[in-house]
C-alpha cells in the first residue's frame, strides 16, 4: 500500500496523497468507499454494500454497477497495479470486498488516538500539552462524518458515536485551558456558544460557570445554572447532576472556584 495515502471521513469523504486529493468519482462510487471505511481491514459483504449504495432498493444491475464502482476506485487508489495484478488495497474476497487499510490511515482513528492521549495528559495535569493534543484532534474535523452514506443505519450510528466523542473532546480541551489559566475571556465566549448549542450538556455548562467566575461574573454563572436546571427539567425530567449542583453551591457561598477544574 502506498505509504502516503490518507482516508478522511470526518467531513466530506476524501483520500489524499503527497500529490494531493484523489478523484473519487460520483456519489454512489463514493458511497462504496465510505461503506468500506466503516470497517477498514474487514470484509464487507456485497449485500451490505448494496444496501449502503441503494437504500431504497437496488436496481436490476446492482451487482454489475458495484463491480464497476470498485474497479474505478481501485484505479485511483492503486494506479500502478497492472490490470491482471492483485490489488493490495481494495480486494475482492469470496464474501465481499475488503479495504486493506491500516486503521491509523483513517482520520477518525487518528482523532480517537489523539483524544485518548490528550485525556491521559489531562489526568497527569500536563495542561499545555493536553490542550495542544486535543486541539490537534479537533483540527481533523471538517464536517459531518460519513455524509456520503445518508441514512444508512450503520453509518448513522457510527457518526453519532464520533460526534459524541467530539463533544467530549471539546469538554476536555476547555478543562485543560481553564486549568492552565489561559484566556478566560475567550473561554467564556467559546463555552457560551457551545452551551447554547447543547443546552442539556451539563459539563459544558459547568465549565462555562467556572470561566465566568474567573472573570468575576458570578451572577451570570448563577443564571447559567438556572437555565440548565430549567432545560434538563423540561426536556429530560431530571435535576442537574451532583457536580453542577456542587459548583452552584460554592458560587452561592462566594467560594473560589478557580481550582474546580482540577477536582473531578
Amino acid at each position: 500500500m502506498p505509504a502516503d495515502l490518507s482516508f478522511n471521513i470526518l467531513g466530506p469523504l476524501s483520500v489524499s496523497s503527497t500529490e494531493g486529493p484523489l478523484p473519487l468519482g460520483p456519489a454512489r462510487q463514493r458511497a462504496v468507499l465510505s461503506a468500506l471505511l466503516l470497517a477498514p481491514g474487514q470484509v464487507v459483504g456485497t449485500d451490505r454494500l448494496t444496501e449502503a449504495i441503494w437504500p431504497a432498493g437496488p436496481p436490476g444491475n446492482a451487482v454489475a454497477s458495484l463491480h464497476s464502482y470498485v474497479s474505478h476506485l481501485r484505479r485511483q487508489l492503486e494506479p500502478g497495479c497492472p490490470p491482471w495484478g492483485r490489488n493490495r488495497i481494495l480486494r475482492r474476497e469470496p464474501q465481499g470486498y475488503v479495504l486493506a487499510v491500516e486503521a491509523e490511515r483513517v482520520d477518525a482513528r487518528r482523532f480517537e488516538d489523539l483524544l485518548r492521549e490528550g485525556r491521559q495528559l489531562l489526568r497527569k495535569a500536563r495542561y499545555p500539552e493536553a490542550s495542544r493534543i486535543l486541539r490537534a484532534s479537533l483540527d481533523l474535523w471538517r464536517g459531518a462524518p460519513y455524509a456520503d452514506l445518508g441514512d444508512y443505519e450503520p453509518a448513522v450510528c457510527e457518526a453519532a458515536r464520533l460526534e459524541e466523542l467530539r463533544l467530549a473532546t471539546l469538554e476536555a480541551l476547555w478543562e485543560a485551558e481553564l486549568a492552565w489559566g489561559q484566556d478566560y475571556v475567550t473561554a467564556v465566549a467559546e463555552l457560551a456558544a457551545l452551551s447554547a448549542k447543547f443546552p442539556t450538556r451539563e459539563r459544558l455548562g459547568w465549565l462555562l460557570m467556572v470561566a465566568l467566575c474567573e472573570v468575576d461574573r458570578q451572577a451570570e454563572a448563577v443564571a447559567v445554572y438556572n437555565r440548565i436546571r430549567r432545560t434538563v427539567a423540561q426536556e429530560l425530567g431530571v435535576d442537574p447532576g451532583r457536580e453542577l449542583r456542587a459548583l452552584f453551591a460554592r458560587i452561592l457561598r462566594d467560594e473560589s472556584v478557580g481550582q474546580a477544574c482540577l477536582q473531578r
